[in-house]
C-alpha cells in the first residue's frame, strides 16, 4: 500500500515538474546544498592526482637535468680536445715553420716517447726507428733549436743524447763575429762553450748557432743563447755558459734531420805526389764518376 502510494505521488511529482517549474527552485537549493558535499568527496582524487603529476613532472625533470649534465661533460670533453687539438695544431705550425731553415735536407716529424732527466744521462726516446730509415748522427731539432742527434735505433724507436748531456759536443759559431767554438753539456739542463779566447768579441745575450764543421751538424740552426761569461786570470780561455733555445723537457714533437750530400762537395782535389812532365804542379782532380780531370783541357783525360 504505502510503495503504491510512493508511486502515485512520484508521477505527479514527475508530470507537474514537467509542465510547470515549480521544482526548479528546490532543484537549485539542493544542488546549492550538495556541491560543497560533492567538492570534498571529489578532493581526494584531485590532492592523488595532483600528486601523482607532481612526482612525475619531479622525475621527468630529475632525468632531463642528468641528461643535460650528460651532455655537459661530453661538450666539455670535446671542448677539451679541441683546445689541445688547436694546441697540437700550433705546435706542428711552428716545428713545421723551422723547415724553412732547411738547406740541402730531408725531415721527418717524430713523437717523443721518453725522457730521462738524469743529469748524467740525457736523452729523450722517439717513435721513429730504423724502419723509417732513421740512422746514428741524425741531427734532431724542435721548433726553437737543435736539442741534440741520434745515437742509436731499434726498428721503431730511436735514442736521442740531448745537447746538454755531458757527452755531447756541437761545432758551433757566435753568429754576430763567427768565432767558433765546442758546446759541450754540462748535465743539468745548461751547456758550456769552450776553447774562446780572451782575445774574442763575445756578449752575454749572443746566439750560438750549428757551424757546420765536421759534416753531421748542418750549418746555421740555432742552438744556444749566452748566458754567462767568466774571465779568470790563470786561464787564457773564457769560462762560457749558454742556455739551450730547444725545449729539451718539454718537446712532444721533434724534427730529425739527414742531411743530403752536395754532389758539388764529391769532388776529390788530392794531389798527386808523383810529378810528371808536362804536368808539373797539375792537381789530379777527380769527377763525379771517379775519372781524371785535366784542368788545363777540361775536355780531356
Amino acid at each position: 500500500m504505502h510503495f503504491l502510494v510512493a508511486f502515485i505521488l512520484s508521477l505527479a511529482v514527475i508530470a507537474a515538474d514537467r509542465n510547470s517549474d515549480f521544482m526548479g527552485d528546490l532543484r537549485s537549493a539542493l544542488l546549492t546544498l550538495l556541491d560543497p558535499i560533492e567538492r570534498i568527496a571529489q578532493t581526494p582524487k584531485q590532492v592523488y592526482q595532483n600528486l601523482t603529476t607532481d612526482f612525475t613532472s619531479f622525475d621527468e625533470l630529475k632525468l632531463e637535468n642528468e641528461r643535460l649534465k650528460t651532455e655537459m661533460l661530453l661538450l666539455k670533453a670535446k671542448q677539451q680536445q679541441l683546445i689541445m687539438m688547436e694546441q697540437e695544431v700550433g705546435r706542428l705550425r711552428a716545428l713545421l715553420g723551422t723547415t724553412g731553415r732547411v738547406n740541402n735536407s730531408t725531415f721527418q716529424i717524430a713523437t717523443v716517447n721518453f725522457f730521462s732527466s738524469n743529469p748524467l744521462s740525457q736523452f729523450i726516446t722517439i717513435n721513429k726507428g730504423a724502419l723509417d730509415d732513421v740512422t746514428p748522427q741524425q741531427t734532431v731539432i724542435d721548433a726553437q733549436g737543435v736539442i741534440g742527434q741520434v745515437i742509436s735505433t731499434t726498428p721503431n724507436s730511436s735514442r736521442v743524447l740531448l745537447i746538454t748531456d755531458p757527452a755531447h759536443h756541437l761545432p758551433v759559431r757566435i753568429q754576430r763575429t763567427g768565432q767558433r767554438g765546442i758546446l759541450s753539456g754540462n748535465g743539468h739542463d745548461n751547456t758550456q762553450l769552450n776553447f774562446i779566447p780572451k782575445s774574442s768579441e763575445i756578449l752575454v745575450g749572443d746566439l750560438l748557432e750549428t757551424s757546420g764543421l765536421g759534416g753531421i751538424f748542418p750549418s746555421g740552426y740555432p742552438v744556444a743563447v749566452i748566458s754567462k761569461v767568466i774571465s779568470r786570470d790563470s786561464d787564457p780561455y773564457y769560462e762560457i755558459y749558454a742556455t739551450p733555445l730547444g725545449q729539451l723537457n718539454q718537446a712532444q714533437q721533434v724534427l730529425i734531420l739527414k742531411q743530403q750530400r752536395d754532389p758539388f762537395a764529391t769532388i776529390n782535389t788530392d794531389l798527386d805526389t808523383e810529378i810528371k812532365p808536362n804536368q808539373q804542379n797539375t792537381p789530379n782532380i777527380k769527377g763525379l764518376d771517379g775519372t781524371a780531370i785535366n784542368p788545363d783541357h777540361p775536355g780531356r783525360n
